[in-house]
């Protein structure tokens, strides 16, 4: 049977993405590659920090949250374009039509 974009696709049960889930505590920049979770938790410890994109590719996304306390995480695109600026707490969808990376949502 042949993919036709007529009906839609149905999934039974949830998706559980390998990796899909990053914690981390940095201390310099983070830049993401296309292979790193989806989402990622991020304490800058005190510090601001870059969160640098993957260059630009339809359909990607990243949920980038601000764990710390103190510190401002600031999202870049590739060519250090500030997409968001995510202070201690604060949480970001980000999304890619293979040219622009956009903020969707911010809070």
């Amino acid at each position: 049977m042949a993919f036709n974009n007529e009906a839609p696709f149905q999934i039974r049960k949830h998706i559980a993405l390998l990796n899909g889930v990053n914690v981390e505590a940095i201390s310099g920049n983070k830049t993401l590659v296309l292979s790193d979770s989806t989402y990622q938790i991020i304490d800058g410890g005190g510090s601001d920090y870059d969160v640098i994109l993957p260059a630009e590719t339809d359909g990607v996304h990243f949920w980038v949250r601000n764990d710390g306390s103190t510190n401002s995480l600031v999202i870049k695109d590739a060519g250090a374009t500030t997409i968001a600026t995510l202070t201690a707490g604060k949480a970001a969808l980000v999304v890619c039509d293979g040219s622009t990376w956009f903020l969707v949502i911010s809070a």
